[in-house]
């Protein structure tokens, strides 16, 4: 099958559709999602995340929606392990021609990110034979790019305590997770492998 390329008519279109279909997610969120499961030692055959992200699916996509869902997957993994990962969240402008954070869509995707990955970070963490230090790593990188599916009660209190505004710590954290998302593939592959419970050669978990 030839994957086209994801454009912002597929956007549109699975954005409309998702919306349309109880208990699916959003666009953010199923992008958030991706990104998690593309990263992840334990990958999932299309019929797996459909149904993650489209949890009343019943039967065949239409062909068209399909070869969508597929470019959208097709540009997250080429842009994870070729290009370069760029979080899908846009700016507004605000009435001062400054430029602001859709939180709302930041929040999605996190929340996205949190619901694939989280399985498999809670697995990595747990393995006796991985080194203090690269837990952390794990533990922080995995705590930035889920950090806008906090609450805002408590995103308000960090931001208290660090003496900054909303916004700016907002700003902070956005640019963390573009940071931590370029290496987080990279992360992943060493821990699993370092961690015992992956190999290379089996391609799978032990």
């Amino acid at each position: 099958m030839q994957i086209p390329e994801f454009t912002l008519q597929h956007s549109q279109q699975l954005s409309a559709f998702l919306a349309s279909r109880k208990g699916a997610m959003t666009l953010p969120q199923s992008q958030g999602y991706l990104f998690a499961i593309i990263c992840s030692p334990e990958p999932l055959d299309v019929h797996e995340w459909l149904e993650q992200i489209i949890p009343d699916i019943q039967g065949q996509l239409e062909e068209q929606m399909l070869f969508s869902f597929m470019a959208m997957y097709h540009q997250i993994s080429e842009q994870v392990y070729e290009t370069g990962f760029k979080l899908p969240v846009s700016l507004q402008i605000g009435a001062d021609n400054e430029n602001y954070l859709d939180l709302h869509e930041c929040q999605q995707w996190c929340l996205g990110f949190v619901h694939g990955s989280q399985s498999y970070v809670d697995k990595l963490m747990q393995a006796g034979s991985l080194s203090v230090e690269l837990k952390e790593a794990l533990q922080t990188a995995y705590a930035s790019l889920g950090f806008f599916a906090l609450e805002p009660e408590v995103i308000a209190t960090i931001a208290q305590k660090n003496q900054l505004s909303d916004a700016q710590l907002s700003q902070q954290q956005y640019e963390l997770m573009g940071d931590f998302a370029l290496g987080f593939a990279e992360l992943i592959e060493i821990i699993a492998v370092q961690s015992g419970l992956y190999t290379d050669e089996e391609d799978s978990w032990n």
